[in-house]
């Protein structure tokens, strides 16, 4: 089932109420699929998985800094901007970024706490911990570079998008939730290196639930297992690297009828990421077309349960909300300007 060019990824007017959501039909091929987790790999192969990842580079050791729950339990401005002036090649990059067509500022950004001030210490953390992974990853395929960059592109709008929506739906540890949504995509860059260039162009052409049960029968693991792998080495902390494989579990895990908070936040990250990830792909092109209906895009049949938690009652409300709307419509813009 190709779901690459349909359009998924956020509640709209039309759509059921996120409190209510019609009654969903799981698949059958995704009722039948079981998702490989890193338990179902032996230590002895864990470490031939590493092994085989050996060419991609630990990232600086200040990525661990900046994903440790101490520093951004803080919330301290003033600590943020430190750190990025500690790193001028990084605060650079931020502050690039921050001036992409991406944020459609009128005016330009030109230090690091005014950038911090004008888009929020979540925004601009993930868009540093965007640039601290990437770092880890270079490719001299041409083909490939422009996945690498739209992939980047989706952790960031989603991890964006995951702030919006959960300061907005009053869940708490949003700055944790920013930085397990942006760093549910490392895993992907994995996968990639271990993939002919050929095949991993054409996974990508799929939703998530088809890129996962290529990626199990390629691989005999997929991209969340990798990822996990990966953040475990490079010493990141344990309840980030548990929050992002809780996070992926969502793909074809049922909610509870009385689901955890934990568990609801981690679903609000999968659905930010979806739609990070249908937005950078170019998948949807206008906001019309965003929908987390699961219609033809399978990855989103058992996130309607966790939907359906009262948590989510003013999901539907708030993604009409005018500065939503414009913010999403502003990450398309961009990524229509991107594959120009």
């Amino acid at each position: 089932m190709d779901t690459g060019h349909q359009a998924p990824a956020t509640a709209t007017a039309d759509s059921p109420s996120a409190a209510q959501p019609a009654q969903v039909s799981i698949p059958d091929d995704l009722a039948n699929f079981r998702m490989v987790t890193s338990s179902d790999i032996s230590p002895a192969r864990q470490v031939i998985l590493l092994e085989e990842m050996e060419r991609i580079f630990l990232p600086p050791r200040s990525l661990r800094e900046l994903s440790d729950p101490d520093f951004f339990a803080s919330g301290s401005t003033r600590e943020l901007a430190d750190f990025l002036m500690r790193e001028p090649v990084l605060a650079a990059r931020v502050l690039g970024i921050v001036n992409s067509p991406l944020h459609g500022l009128q005016t330009p950004i030109v230090s690091v706490q005014h950038a911090i001030n004008f888009l929020g210490i979540n925004s601009v953390r993930s868009i540093a911990l965007r640039f601290l992974v990437e770092e880890s990853y270079r490719t001299e395929t041409p083909s490939l570079q422009g996945l690498y960059s739209r992939i980047w592109d989706a952790g960031t709008m989603g991890s964006e998008i995951c702030s919006l929506l959960s300061q907005r739906l009053g869940f708490s540890d949003v700055s944790a939730s920013v930085t397990i949504t942006v760093l549910s995509f490392v895993g992907d860059f994995a996968v990639l290196t271990l993939l002919p260039p050929e095949e991993a162009l054409e996974t990508w052409q799929h939703g998530l639930f088809d890129r996962t049960r290529i990626q199990q029968q390629s691989l005999g693991f997929n991209a969340g297992v990798a990822g996990q792998l990966l953040l475990t080495q490079w010493g990141l902390p344990a309840s980030i690297v548990a929050g992002v494989e809780k996070m992926n579990s969502v793909l074809s895990t049922p909610a509870d009828s009385q689901a955890t908070p934990e568990m609801l936040r981690l679903a609000l990250c999968y659905a930010s990421a979806r739609i990070g990830e249908a937005i950078a792909m170019g998948r949807v092109r206008e906001i019309a077309h965003l929908s987390l209906q699961p219609a033809g895009h399978p990855e989103l049949a058992y996130l309607q349960g966790y939907l359906s938690q009262p948590a989510f009652a003013r999901l539907e409300e708030i993604m009409q909300a005018p500065d939503v709307r414009n913010a999403l419509a502003r990450m398309i813009s961009a990524a229509g300007n991107s594959r120009r």
